[in-house]
């Protein structure tokens, strides 16, 4: 009862109207001419040092901290002006009513970097439109256990999909002169606990697994802030640790942007400073003046430590113009209606068709004279998990409303069970189920279960697993529509059931796009960008977890600031190293429920023809894989081809196989299209010993439309 009550109480607060209590700053949005004026043409570098120099030291600092929870200080007296920012990646969240996109990991499934592209271009527009200059996203952190609250705002468990699909999503944002912000930098794979959950992971899982995303971000994608995460990583607090914000960010990989802080996870001021965090977030608790000055009098900081985060900062607010425009494009009007279609387009692309016994899907509209609609999500649809992620969208389309449009006014929809979370069945819901032509069950959960700050259960809740079963029972043509942030009990009621479709949260045009593919106006393309289990336990993460990731406390979600001794962290040890997702289950053999890259289509496809530019190469060469995909059946549709790469000869532990490359290719009934992808040098290296190589020897390029349906291997030999 108490962790219900804490849920709604924040849950509430997070995804209420508007989001009042997180976006204060929108009162004091008005449009801003305010910009500093320089006498000559100055280099960026040249401006930045012109303002600084005339600073105090006071108004270096007001600049560490933010403001009205939302704003970046400026200073007045030299016509810098304020920079807002708003969450997140699915929308803008936080300056009233936004267009809704699907949460970036439905956006995972559509395996489409054009469509990442689009979202990312419509959102930066939706920022310009709203005065907005700094996007609290794209989440990039990876997919370690199913029930993470926050999985649904990231990529998924594969570090070399989030890194393709990041990059044309940052570009996309960026191009429109809005600052993307990638994080949660580092480890952060769960929110139970967050504040005090240290993350204890080897180097080479670090390298291989949880940083490659942020570094293709930041190399790849341009991304100009990353936010450090609340954890600590090996025993040290992200917002204080040197090794990631300066060695890694910085030294390693070349980041010149800025770093930002996770809303309240500075807990001190001197370790922040020195570590390499340049803006503390929402306002400056630990990084303002009454703190750092004495500090910098003791000789513990200096000045030029405080110089260097506000050219950090500066420095990427001129490279988007957010210093030499008004605050807000009087031209934003125009593009909401593109705005919604790229939405919808992204939603149809994301279902995942799991399972189609029979072939029942998709249905045809002209028999059905009787559906059953049941589920807690087909009356108000939830359209994204909860937290700060959650976006109030100008319309919705709930899952009703779409299949109402797609059919005749005579066909009789009934609605059981909609409104309520206790799921005993009348006699009356008895006789609609049976009496019915086809029964779709909306199971899943809500922004209140599925939510950041708190994990969920691996289970569906309310005993939901009972409701399918007890209506595929009394139908055979039961259909479930999932929603949910990536994986979740299926074993117990699967088979039970007709077919099911993975539906994420699919933002405001939900309704339509299920709809669509329920009728087969669009045929599914979707593939998982997880793995889907039959137990728990048989994730290797899982067995190294806590037993109830849902449970919740008030400490837990509020997070304990000040010194260790107060905090109490605690370690959480990732001992299953690299073997996460498939690549655990594709190297211990264990059987999954549904692979990673999996998904039906309501045609078939066919990979042959597959040979490799080059059977032998050098360390440091490339060569290509080519292929013929055709589409053997009656429909148009779409396939994911994906590249996997099987070390044959690794003289350390390496997973099985993973993913290298992947295509979206859209074909025509009879169509065939030939395919070419790179085999890139890096693609065959690990990391060990400080360093990323290759050995020579054998490796085995895999074709596939999942990492366990491989159509075509070609064997490759690397010599030195």
């Amino acid at each position: 009862m108490f962790d219900k009550i804490i849920r709604k109480y924040v849950s509430d607060i997070m995804n209420g109207e508007n989001h009042s209590s997180f976006a204060m700053s929108a009162i004091t949005l008005e449009d801003c001419s305010i910009m500093p004026v320089f006498k000559e043409d100055l280099s960026i570098p040249e401006k930045v040092e012109s303002l600084l120099s005339q600073m105090t030291l006071e108004e270096k600092i007001g600049i560490l901290g933010g403001r009205d929870n939302l704003g970046i200080n400026g200073v007045e007296r030299l016509k810098i002006p304020d920079i807002w920012c708003t969450d997140a990646s699915a929308g803008v969240r936080c300056y009233n009513r936004s267009t809704a996109f699907p949460v970036p990991l439905a956006m995972a499934a559509t395996w489409s970097k054009e469509l990442n592209r689009k979202t990312g271009e419509a959102i930066g527009e939706e920022c310009r439109g709203k005065g907005v200059s700094v996007l609290l996203g794209p989440g990039i952190n990876i997919y370690r256990v199913p029930t993470n609250g926050r999985n649904f705002e990231y990529m998924g468990e594969d570090p070399f999909l989030a890194s393709e699909l990041v990059v044309p999503y940052i570009q996309g944002v960026q191009s429109r002169g809005v600052i993307t912000t990638v994080k949660h930098f580092a480890c952060n794979n769960s929110d139970y606990d967050r504040h005090r959950m240290n993350s204890e992971v080897d180097e080479r899982t670090l390298q291989e697994i949880y940083f490659p995303a942020f570094k293709a971000a930041v190399q790849k994608g341009g991304s100009k802030s990353v936010m450090c995460s609340y954890n600590p990583v090996n025993g040290v607090y992200a917002s204080e640790n040197k090794d990631l914000l300066t060695g890694v960010l910085r030294e390693d990989w070349g980041f010149e942007g800025f770093v930002i802080s996770d809303w309240n996870c500075v807990y001190s001021s001197e370790g922040p400073v020195k570590a390499g965090l340049d803006l503390e977030m929402p306002y400056g608790k630990y990084m303002n003046s009454k703190k750092l000055i004495p500090l910098l009098q003791k000789g513990r900081i200096t000045e030029e430590m405080i110089d260097s985060k506000i050219r950090n900062l500066m420095k990427a607010f001129f490279e988007i113009g957010a210093y030499s425009r008004e605050r807000k494009d009087p031209s934003y009007n125009e593009y909401e209606a593109a705005h919604s279609e790229i939405s919808l387009q992204g939603a149809r692309e994301a279902i995942v068709l799991l399972k189609n016994r029979g072939n029942i899907l998709p249905l045809n509209k002209m028999k059905q004279n009787k559906i059953v609609l049941m589920g807690f999500n087909a009356g108000e649809t939830t359209t994204c998990g909860g937290g700060s992620c959650c976006v109030k969208s100008y319309d919705k389309v709930n899952i009703s409303d779409g299949i109402r449009s797609m059919v005749s006014d005579s066909v009789q929809i009934n609605s059981i069970a909609t409104e309520k979370k206790s799921y005993k069945l009348t006699d009356e819901d008895r006789m609609l189920i049976s009496d019915a032509d086809v029964v779709l069950v909306s199971a899943g959960f809500s922004n209140v279960e599925e939510s950041e700050c708190w994990d969920r259960s691996w289970e569906l809740p309310f005993q939901q697993d009972r409701l399918i079963k007890e209506a595929a029972q009394l139908n055979s043509s039961t259909i479930v529509l999932l929603t949910a942030g990536g994986g979740v009990e299926t074993e117990s009621w699967i088979e039970d059931t007709a077919a099911l479709l993975h539906t994420f949260y699919l933002g405001q045009n939900t309704g339509t796009a299920i709809a669509e593919v329920l009728f087969g106006d669009v045929n599914p393309s979707g593939k998982l960008p997880f793995t889907m289990a039959k137990k728990w336990n048989d994730f290797e993460s899982t067995k190294y977890y806590v037993k109830k990731p849902e449970a919740i406390s008030f400490l837990r979600v509020v997070g304990p600031q000040g010194s260790n001794a107060i905090r109490k962290p605690w370690t959480l040890k990732y001992s299953e190293k690299m073997m996460v997702g498939y690549r655990h289950f594709d190297t211990a053999g264990v059987e999954p429920q549904f692979p990673f890259g999996y998904g039906l289509s309501y045609t078939d496809f066919a990979i042959s023809e597959a040979i490799l530019s080059k059977d032998s190469i050098k360390k440091g060469e490339a060569c290509e894989i080519s292929f013929i995909v055709e589409n053997k059946g009656k429909r148009e549709g779409a396939e994911v081809v994906q590249l996997y790469i099987h070390d044959r000869e690794a003289s350390l532990i390496r997973p099985e196989k993973e993913l290298k490359g992947f295509e979206k290719v859209f074909l025509e009934p009879g169509e065939s299209k030939k395919i070419i992808l790179p085999i890139l040098p890096e693609y065959l290296e690990f990391y060990n010993n400080g360093a990323w190589s290759s050995e020579s020897g054998q490796f085995t390029i895999l074709i596939g439309n999942s990492s366990r349906q491989i159509a075509a291997s070609l064997e490759l030999e690397l010599t030195d």
